[in-house]
């Protein structure tokens, strides 16, 4: 009996190892079968790959998602995402970027960067022969992405769906925030939380990053809006002068935005009349530039960055092509890349510029941005290298200031609020409209206007200047030449 047990579980192991032994050898078939495929047939896996993770992330930005895991692992396959289509573009459009490169950026255009799926790190992309290899990398991690994304796509099934939006994909990006759904649910969270002191948040980041955006997005949730009745803004320049109406039954939820300078005084008189004027669970958020702020903070500063070169040129493509499909357009496509690399992650410079690019789909065009974005950063390195700028001082290079348009020069870009009575009519497109401009007259345009709390407007002054009179020396016929 003994022996007949032994006998059995002497075949049962011997059928697993000779299942695992079957298992791995066609496991080593399989991946050499994929490390042997040719770079086309790589790009057409990837494209389905894309698809698939595409069909996913639209399904999910249609539904309320409130849960932290299931944002954080949204945000993980959106990033695969981006650096997914990055890749892909890099080497549908590569040939035809090769063309025509001028010598300046030869080099420069050989590779391009970007981060890869598994880590932080920024590796090089190389655009010969040898990148299939990382090309094999990028879609083996992103079917990966996919495998561990089963569970959110059962739960999203229980998310409420939100209300339709607009089909088109770069009209519902510029009237939502894009790339900041993780910071949103971080100061949703700070506000929702229950303190029986005053709690402040700083917010830090680059001018122009998009702080205000993602403040008056969080404010105008909902659940914010169900805890608390007075939400106020105040500019930092003004906490001097403000006084706050004690009460024994409200509850404040105060914004103060910081310039450039921080007022320690008047920041100090702020927080003692909070502390009189609202009861327990009253909160602040503080925007600014600076670290010095961090240190207000009853919790640790959210900070702002930049956009990863992937996420911002999906951002980008999206606002320049329109309902246009940049495969139908390799040239444009390839100039596209091009001039989001000069913007350098400005979203205001890809709404402006964006916008322009969307109505004027030339080839001749695009170029003459991209060339004027190029002379502009030139210039800017040039002066840096001898007048370094202070720490944190923001750089507005890619925000359209000096750029060459329709032979306009197109500076002094400047904000101007919602309300305010003197914003011009006159639009980038009307400029197309109005002929022969005169040279050396100065008008205010309305480059952009956003479409998004805080609904802000960006106007610039435009200059036709005087054509260069170019004098030409005739030759001296009784010049002799010596050797």
């Amino acid at each position: 009996m003994v022996g007949t047990v032994r006998l059995t579980m002497d075949m049962l192991i011997s059928a697993v190892a000779s299942d695992l032994v079957s298992r791995f050898i066609s496991y080593l078939v399989h991946k050499s079968e994929k490390q042997h495929t040719t770079t086309e047939q790589d790009l057409e896996r990837l494209k389905s790959v894309l698809l698939r993770i595409y069909t996913i992330v639209e399904e999910a930005e249609a539904r309320q998602i409130r849960t932290r895991g299931m944002i954080l692992q949204l945000k993980d396959l959106m990033e695969g995402m981006f650096l997914g289509y990055y890749v892909l573009d890099s080497f549908q459009f590569q040939s035809v970027e090769e063309e025509g490169v001028d010598e300046d950026h030869q080099v420069s255009r050989k590779r391009l960067r970007f981060s890869t799926c598994t880590r932080r790190s920024t590796s090089l992309l190389s655009l010969g022969t040898e990148s299939t290899p990382v090309l094999k990398n990028v879609i083996e991690s992103l079917e990966t992405k996919i495998c561990d994304v089963r569970e959110l796509v059962m739960l999203l099934t229980s998310c409420p769906r939100l209300p339709q939006q607009p089909y088109a994909t770069y009209l519902f990006m510029e009237k939502s925030m894009f790339g900041r759904h993780v910071e949103k649910e971080q100061v949703i969270d700070f506000i929702l939380h229950d303190d029986q002191n005053l709690a402040v948040l700083p917010i830090i980041g680059p001018h122009r990053i998009g702080k205000r955006t993602l403040v008056h997005h969080a404010c105008q949730d909902e659940r914010v809006r169900g805890r608390f009745l007075n939400i106020v803004f105040f500019h930092g320049d003004d906490l001097g002068n403000i006084s706050l109406m004690p009460s024994s039954s409200r509850k404040y939820l105060c914004i103060v935005e910081f310039s450039w300078e921080v007022d320690m005084e008047a920041w100090k008189i702020f927080r003692s009349s909070m502390k009189k004027a609202a009861i327990s669970g009253s909160k602040v958020i503080i925007i600014g530039r600076t670290d010095e702020i961090a240190k207000w903070g009853t919790t640790p500063a959210i900070r702002l960055n930049r956009l990863s070169p992937e996420m911002y040129w999906y951002y980008f493509k999206a606002l320049s092509f329109g309902s246009m499909n940049p495969d139908d357009h390799p040239k444009l496509a390839s100039l596209g890349m091009q001039l989001a690399t000069e913007l350098q992650g400005s979203f205001l410079g890809a709404n402006i510029l964006g916008h322009i690019l969307r109505g004027n789909p030339s080839a001749e065009i695009w170029s003459r941005f991209l060339m004027s974005l190029r002379r502009m950063s030139r210039k800017r390195l040039s002066i840096f290298e001898e007048h370094p700028p202070e720490k944190n001082h923001p750089s507005h290079t890619a925000e359209v200031a000096f750029m060459n348009y329709r032979g306009c020069m197109l500076y002094d870009l400047r904000e101007a609020g919602h309300f305010q009575s003197d914003i011009p009519r006159l639009t980038p497109a009307g400029v197309e409209l109005e002929g022969k401009i005169p040279c050396d007259l100065g008008f205010d345009v309305l480059v952009w206007r956003s479409q998004i709390p805080p609904f802000c407007n960006y106007t610039a002054t435009f200059l036709q200047p005087k054509p260069r009179r170019i004098v030409r020396r005739k030759k001296n016929p009784l010049a002799v030449s010596i050797t």
